[in-house]
């Protein structure tokens, strides 16, 4: 993805989720070596990059919903796993 289509990625997610910095979604990839996620986040379909997790949020099952905190820095955005939905 170019860093202009990565923008304008960023502006639907940001008009979709509107101002709360909480969405949820599926794991969708995990790597165990540095235990990292890829979600696809709810409702809008778009998966993330690598997500950080905090402790005891890590999922290592494809399909499981977690809860995602997103940090925003400057025009981007990351995304930090905080917890697994039951």
């Amino acid at each position: 993805m170019n860093k202009t289509d990565y923008l304008e990625s960023v502006k639907l997610i940001q008009k979709m989720a509107g101002n709360s910095p909480f969405v949820y979604g599926t794991v969708t990839a995990f790597q165990k070596q540095n235990r990292t996620l890829k979600v696809q986040m709810e409702p809008t379909g778009i998966e993330t990059g690598w997500c950080r997790c905090l402790q005891g949020a890590f999922a290592d099952k494809i399909g499981l919903e977690v809860l995602l905190g997103r940090v925003a820095m400057g025009k981007t955005q990351n995304y930090v796993v905080l917890g697994i939905l039951e």
